[in-house]
């Protein structure tokens, strides 16, 4: 089955630019664009279906943030992020989310424990077809699991983070294997077993060793750098 993107949907008049800037960002996080893919001012107008100018302050601020990169007047693409920016948003991504994995153990309530297993489903199912749909089920989860712990401030600068590394866990759900996502193994399995347990421990070790699994691709790409470097100064 061909990979999907989710359509952006069409805003209402009323604060066309903060609208369009919070429909962004979702998709940055959610792996609806791809590392160094181009986006085009005048594109995502007619997907939003509003003028040129929100979308072009959207774009700027986008661009001052980091989120994206203008390399000419009209050329704004995703950023490839390198090896060591990976590790630095991973490694944010470990400590915080880790902290709130923590946390939530110790409150959260069996209604919410429901819901966040429920989500957990949406991913496998979506796993096993459809790679771009199960990066936006994996963004459900960990910030489901966020709000469950009550986070505000620790929350916002995860999102910061997933902005950023969005569009590269894109990829890592196109390249590892299938069997692995959708077996049982997976470890989002064991955060939910963590939290049943009320183990907070547990569960921020869990959700860790779920973001570190991203370390794989990152690999990779530092051996495929490498090589090159190696190549052109041959």
């Amino acid at each position: 089955m061909p990979e999907t993107r989710s359509p952006i949907k069409q805003v209402s008049k009323d604060n066309l630019s903060a609208r369009i800037y919070a429909q962004m960002r979702g998709a940055l996080m959610e792996g609806q664009f791809e590392p160094g893919e181009r986006v085009t001012i005048a594109a995502l107008a007619t997907q939003f279906g509003t003028s040129i100018t929100p979308v072009r302050e959207t774009i700027f601020r986008l661009v001052s943030e980091h989120a994206l990169e203008m390399r000419a007047a009209t050329a704004v693409h995703v950023p490839r992020l390198d090896p060591a920016r990976l590790r630095e948003v991973q490694l944010i991504r470990v400590e915080l989310e880790g902290a709130a994995a923590e946390r939530a153990a110790q409150k959260i309530t069996a209604k919410q424990l429901a819901e966040l297993t429920e989500i957990h489903q949406r991913f496998l199912k979506a796993a096993a077809v459809d790679p771009a749909e199960a990066s936006i089920r994996n963004r459900d989860f960990h910030f489901a699991l966020l709000r469950v712990a009550e986070l505000p401030i620790l929350e916002s600068i995860v999102e910061n983070a997933w902005v950023l590394m969005g569009p590269f866990l894109r990829l890592f759900h196109v390249h590892i294997p299938k069997r692995q996502m959708t077996g049982e193994e997976h470890l989002h399995h064991d955060v939910l077993e963590a939290l049943r347990r009320g183990d907070a421990q547990g569960a921020r070790a869990a959700i860790q060793e779920d973001i570190r699994w991203g370390s794989v691709l990152i690999d990779a790409l530092e051996q495929q750098n490498e090589a090159k470097r190696l190549a052109g100064s041959g």
